[in-house]
């Protein structure tokens, strides 16, 4: 039987299988009819979807009529993640990789849900992992910084004989990572949590969990010198927490494949990067140069459009194909793009969000749109259309899509989800996980006999980002019979 490693936090779940691996978010909804959870819808307005992981210490989660548990809603979460992963259930050996300040009242929630999924369950927590991920297990005394939407934690490793061990950890349940890239209050508050954390004792490392951002990073950098001296500063990303190379000559355990620069659909950002990044998540870097940041491996496009034919009542699915990248070692084209507003292509209308733009604006798509930000994040939003039968329902649709992904590689697409509504429009939900690690979020809605696809990619940690974006541009959509 198969071997499966999850990293949970309160917002993300990243797991790894030898053959696959997945990214999404750990949360549950009732279903439509209220006997079941479906998982992984976004954790934010419109949804009214919620994270265990936030509400474990809570007797039940009130969604009528089941008020299900915080056990039973994370067993919902493990279970979907072994579907992703297209591992049966039970697993050989289930590994969960868990905040760091969780109390044992916790983890015993943790701990009974997982082995739901496994009879060999074992707990470890992201201070320790992130540790053996940077490659830290012999530093005199490692610092892991740890953010979540309204918390901070601090805690630090140090080695012994039989490994790494967790010697303390700080709390601050009400410092969030947005108050201390905000206001000077929050940076004070940080720098008081590493002192407490601290007291004046020798580090070697500090390691951020899931921050890249160069701003933040530099926010914080002056308390962080402060407090740890000339500590080398490392980033390690959450993917990371779940493909951990070990040492030990009994693992021979693949690593997930990179990215295929031929096939990256943001290309010439890559190449532009290529000759000045510094090294990647894993590999150190000192506080005098933290504003000069990773710049993250770029996500390529996998994309699956359900296709029904218009012409007759049998419907016709389309394999997802690839989208291929830009021609490599071009420079990137500097034309001015018109200014965000409505647009029209075949039978839709919708407006362009502010500091998007259409990718190609001289194709004149009918049937396909496609947008990318001017600046900034790394995303891409698709818009197909296509014209369906009046016989044509959501259960047609998804059957052939299910049949479509049957056909897919094992764990780069997932399974459908029915009855999600998404910017106030029903519809079918799936995600696609090219083999970069990228994520692509559909959403399947139809209307006045044609059928909308909508597209949202992003790269690992995107997904919060980009998700309101998406929405906003489908409240702004508008279907022309």
């Amino acid at each position: 039987m198969p071997v499966v490693e999850i990293a949970l936090t309160e917002t993300r779940l990243w797991a790894w299988s030898a053959n696959t691996h997945t990214d999404l978010t750990p949360s549950v909804v009732p279903s439509g009819d209220g006997r079941s959870l479906v998982v992984g819808e976004p954790l934010a307005p419109p949804s009214i979807a919620v994270s265990p992981a936030q509400l474990i210490t809570a007797d039940r989660i009130a969604y009528d009529p089941g008020m299900p548990t915080p056990e039973e809603a994370l067993t919902a979460v493990f279970g979907h993640t072994l579907a992703q992963l297209r591992i049966p259930t039970p697993c050989e050996r289930l590994t969960v990789v868990h905040p760091t300040e969780w109390d044992p009242h916790r983890l015993a929630v943790l701990e009974s849900a997982a082995r739901r999924h496994s009879g060999h369950v074992t707990l470890e927590t992201v201070a320790v992992r992130s540790v053996t991920t940077g490659q830290r297990i012999r530093d005199v005394r490692t610092v892991i910084l740890e953010f979540g939407p309204l918390s901070t934690t601090a805690s630090t490793v140090v080695p012994t004989e039989h490994g790494p061990r967790l010697e303390y950890c700080e709390h601050e349940p009400a410092l969030a990572a947005a108050e201390i890239a905000a206001q000077e209050d929050g940076v004070l508050r940080f720098d008081a949590l590493l002192e407490r954390l601290l007291h004046g004792c020798r580090v070697s490392s500090v390691i951020v969990v899931g921050r890249t951002d160069a701003g933040f990073l530099d926010r914080i950098g002056a308390a962080v010198a402060d407090r740890c001296g000339g500590a080398e500063l490392l980033v390690v990303a959450g993917t990371d927490l779940v493909r951990v190379r070990r040492s030990e000559p009994d693992d021979h355990r693949p690593s997930l494949p990179p990215a295929d620069a031929e096939t990256e659909w943001l290309q010439p950002l890559r190449e532009r990067a290529a000759a000045t990044r510094p090294p990647r998540s894993r590999t150190p870097f000192y506080l005098g140069a933290a504003a000069v940041l990773v710049v993250a491996v770029l996500i390529a496009a996998g994309v699956g459009i359900a296709r029904i034919s218009g012409g007759d009542s049998d419907a016709t699915a389309a394999a997802p194909s690839t989208i291929s990248g830009p021609a490599g070692g071009g420079e990137a084209t500097t034309e001015a793009e018109p200014d965000p507003g409505p647009v029209t292509f075949g039978a839709l209308r919708l407006t362009i969000p502010d500091g998007w733009r259409v990718k190609n604006p001289s194709a004149a798509p009918e049937q396909r749109l496609e947008l990318v930000p001017d600046t900034g994040l790394r995303a891409r939003i698709a818009v197909a259309q296509q014209p369906v039968a009046s016989d044509v329902g959501y259960e047609q649709i998804a059957a052939d899509l299910e049949a479509q992904i049957a056909r897919r590689p094992a764990g780069s697409v997932s399974a459908v989800r029915r009855d999600v509504v998404f910017a106030g429009r029903p519809g079918l939900a799936y995600s696609e996980h090219p083999e970069d690690g990228s994520t692509v979020d559909w959403h399947v809605i139809v209307e006045h006999s044609i059928q909308i696809s909508i597209g949202c990619q992003y790269q690992t940690g995107g997904q919060d980002s980009i998700t309101p974006i998406c929405e906003d541009l489908a409240n702004s959509l508008d279907v022309t019979p």
